[in-house]
């Protein structure tokens, strides 16, 4: 018989896989390992932050704190009725610290807090809302995560992805931005229980100064309908609740608590 020589049926140096599905698996479980590093490591910023002292938190603050920005002319008499308006809830809202609010020419409807105390209107959110009562409820909800140091929280876990990847792969950079997409799937969820918490107690800080809760759900009825339009999906990967959703989680509230609505008071020009 003539020898014929052949390669063997298996070779084990040698992948039968397409190289695209071995890289996707392998992206998929280092995605895994990073989301339950996030959780692990995100609980324990929580920890730390819950345990901080508030001398701690005073030199974090000063090391991390931007200078507020500057606030137009234009926008000055609003951002003085706004800091008024802030004033006049931090008893309700337990707070001795000192809040700055600056006023931003935006046109987006937004507000958010950064470290030193300071919340930042944009302009564009005042079109949104009509009364005091719904400005002060937005301004409660702010308020309510900077007792909840919810700026410090995500200031942490922020870091925390750029370290899981810097351990895991020894590139902080380009992995973090790799899989972002995936720690961000878990922290969407985390976020929106964090915006769900402020707008709890943002109710509570409202009765508290008006005597009753009315305007709580006004700004965000303004943007329902508009929120409505964003396709279903999109909001597994916000970090906000939709608008309807936070409506109904507020109309449940108060209901629960046996809150009662009330007129509002005018917002002045």
């Amino acid at each position: 018989m003539k020898y014929q020589p052949a390669l063997p049926e298996h070779n084990d140096n040698i992948s039968h896989e397409h190289p695209l599905k071995d890289f996707v698996l392998i992206l998929a479980g280092l995605s895994l390992a990073v989301l339950a590093l996030v959780w692990a490591l995100g609980l324990a910023v929580d920890l730390v932050v819950d345990k901080m002292s508030l001398e701690t938190e005073a030199r974090i603050t000063r090391l991390i704190a931007p200078a507020p920005p500057a606030t137009e002319p234009a926008l000055k008499s609003q951002e003085v009725r706004l800091q008024a308006l802030v004033d006049g809830m931090r008893a309700c809202a337990g707070m001795r610290e000192p809040v700055t609010v600056r006023l931003a020419k935006s046109k987006e409807a937004n507000a958010f807090v950064v470290p030193g105390g300071t919340v930042i209107v944009h302009s564009g959110l005042m079109e949104h809302v009509r009364s005091e009562n719904g400005m002060s409820f937005v301004l409660a909800h702010e308020l309510s995560h900077l007792i909840h140091r919810d700026h410090l929280r995500g200031l942490g876990r922020s870091l925390v992805i750029v370290a899981a990847a810097t351990v895991l792969t020894g590139d902080g950079s380009w992995t973090a931005s790799v899989l972002a997409p995936a720690q961000h799937l878990g922290e969407a969820h985390y976020s929106r229980g964090r915006e769900s918490n402020a707008d709890a107690r943002a109710l509570q800080i409202l009765q508290c100064r008006y005597g009753h809760v009315g305007g709580a759900t006004e700004f965000f009825e303004s943007l329902r309908k508009k929120d409505d339009e964003t396709p279903a999906f999109a909001h597994y990967l916000a970090s906000h609740p939709s608008m309807g959703a936070r409506i109904e989680a507020l109309q449940a509230a108060i209901r629960q608590a046996g809150l009662r609505t009330g007129d509002v008071r005018p917002m002045q020009p």
